[in-house]
């Protein structure tokens, strides 16, 4: 049997690719594939029956887009919005060397206050948690907008503005680095090649026909390779792929510390080797989509969550 990309069945049906991965995900094309590179869909598939709601104008946003921003909106601490916002922040700011725990982002985020700890903190990390909260909620109100340099270099600006590092010159917040190289460090891209070489990754990403996880991947790859901040390149490239995600209806996934390692490796090998850099997000996206359904279990009331963990949608938002 034939199997086709999800491009080129809705170009057979005449509707968008992300209506077709919407419809494989929902279980309504029978005898699909689902691999790494996306969804492989017998040529032979027949769109089932439209229903009342499809042969109106298609929503802009992705479905998950939507949920987290009436969610959002409605200031909705105990659903998906606040497992993103704080698991995102957390496990992305731990990759950067942030030594606050998950019970202490979450509780900047929703009581404004820091836990005790154990330890001295570092004022960066709070400022810096901080900062990245409100860089998710700026994606959250920009999900749709196509990728430039003036939308990468705003969310370095939200992400560097106020922190030691700025307040000694030592970054520009929103600004793009003027160091060519580092000692502890592998050869930079020169300072005067960045912006043109960000000017070319960004058209070639923007002007492709379909963008599912594979396209994400490679433009973070290329993204981390120009580096083009000070610091902050790592955080500012995963936010953007969460954006992605939400832009084009593909599962998201947030990247914990435990997989720091393999996710660095993944980087590396990339133009030789995908699959560790795959792999690491496939797992990861599984941990998402199994987040969406143990939450909306909760909701329906055929879940019972601990007081430890997470609380699901509330019925409104249903």
């Amino acid at each position: 049997m034939q199997y086709l990309s999800a491009k080129e069945i809705a170009e057979k049906w005449g509707v968008s690719p992300i209506l077709v991965r919407r419809l494989c995900r929902q279980g309504r094309v029978p005898g699909v594939v689902q691999n790494k590179d996306g969804w492989s869909i017998p040529e032979d598939a027949v769109r089932e029956e439209r229903t009342v709601l499809e042969y109106t104008e298609e929503p802009e946003l992705s479905e998950l887009a939507k949920k987290l921003q009436n969610q959002k909106k409605k200031k909705n601490f105990h659903g998906l919005y606040d497992f993103v916002v704080i698991d995102l922040t957390y496990s992305s700011s731990r990759m950067a060397s942030c030594r606050l725990t998950r019970a202490q982002v979450e509780s900047i985020f929703r009581k404004g206050k820091v836990r005790e700890s154990f330890e001295p903190m570092k004022v960066s990390d709070l400022i810096e948690v901080l900062n990245h909260i409100h860089c998710v909620n700026y994606i959250l109100d920009h999900v749709m907008e196509p990728l430039t340099q003036k939308f990468i270099r705003k969310l370095h600006e939200l992400l560097m503005t106020g922190t030691v590092d700025a307040y000694h010159q030592q970054v520009r917040p929103g600004e793009y680095r003027t160091v060519t190289s580092r000692s502890r460090d592998r050869e930079l891209l020169p300072v005067n090649q960045i912006n043109s070489s960000l000017t070319a990754l960004i058209r070639n990403y923007e002007n492709q026909t379909e963008i599912e996880r594979k396209q994400i991947l490679d433009f973070h790859v290329r993204f981390e390779e120009i580096f083009p901040f000070e610091d902050g390149n790592g955080r500012v490239g995963r936010l953007i792929m969460f954006k992605e995600c939400l832009r084009h209806d593909v599962m998201p996934f947030i990247i914990d510390d435990k997989r720091r390692s393999r996710y660095l490796q993944g980087i590396r090998e990339w133009h030789d080797d995908r699959y560790e850099f795959t792999d690491v997000v496939m797992e990861v996206q599984d941990r998402f989509e199994a987040q969406i359904k143990l939450q909306r279990l909760h909701a329906a009331g055929q879940f019972f969550a601990p007081a430890t963990y997470q609380e699901g949608f509330d019925d409104e938002d249903e």
